[in-house]
């Protein structure tokens, strides 16, 4: 009885490592997964499903956007993945499945992200509807692929180190522009869309980031060394009488 138990958990751990090695197998190479290619504007796209040539436009645009940071590293072409099939997104998200995209920094360095309407430059949402105009999917491309770039710069440890407020801050800050004026006014008034954990969105990381760029004349290749001045940055922010 013991040597079947003993067989039978020598299956399941061989069974557990042998699909942990596959899943890092397709961490770092999944391109058999997505049939279709097109390389344009330093960017390879992948996808699951046929490309438009709409998205021609769509990646100029944030090659556009990353030639503008000194943290991009010119000449690099980027591997990003959409996934058309919801379930290939969730392989590559795992318990992210409903952002909208995401970076894998650590293992493979490539960005997925959920299905979009290629044809017209939109996010497809969790809901299934797209998402707002204002980000459209040159934005979230842009987002995810500065993430990639700070943790090529920092290094695995200097990014697992960034706080998210610069993280997040700096890939909103290349990747959409905003009325900094109004987001000012929107921080000191305690607007929701100024709250990440209420709005899920990023645009009170971006003002701080904006204001260390903008006025603080910081490098952007030196917001690291400022992690440790968010509550600082927010105290100027709030006695700053106007942008």
């Amino acid at each position: 009885m013991m040597s079947h138990v003993r067989r039978s958990l020598g299956w399941m751990w061989r069974g557990l490592l042998a699909a942990t090695v596959i899943y890092a197998l397709l961490l770092t190479y999944p391109q058999p997964l997505f049939a279709y290619e097109l390389r344009h504007a330093g960017v390879a796209l992948h996808a699951d499903r046929p490309i438009p040539d709409a998205m021609r436009v769509t990646l100029e645009g944030v090659r556009a956007r990353l030639d503008r940071s000194p943290v991009a590293e010119p000449g690099r072409v980027q591997d990003v993945f959409v996934c058309m099939s919801g379930w290939r997104f969730a392989l590559f998200a795992r318990q992210h499945y409903r952002v909208g995209g995401i970076a894998n920094v650590y293992v493979g360095q490539q960005v997925f992200l959920r299905a979009s309407d290629m044809d017209h430059d939109r996010l497809i949402g969790p809901s299934g509807q797209p998402v707002a105009a204002d980000r459209p999917l040159s934005y979230f491309i842009t987002h995810e692929i500065m993430h990639i770039e700070q943790g090529r710069r920092l290094g695995r440890l200097g990014y697992l180190r960034l706080p998210q407020w610069i993280d997040d801050g700096y890939a909103d800050y290349v990747a959409r522009d905003i009325d900094l004026g109004q987001a000012l006014q929107g921080f000191k008034a305690g607007a929701r869309e100024l709250d990440p954990s209420r709005s899920g969105l990023y645009v009170r990381y971006q003002l701080m980031v904006a204001y260390l760029i903008g006025k603080r004349h910081v490098d952007p290749r030196a917001l690291s060394g400022h992690r440790h001045e968010r509550e600082t940055i927010e105290r100027e922010l709030a006695a700053l009488p106007a942008w």
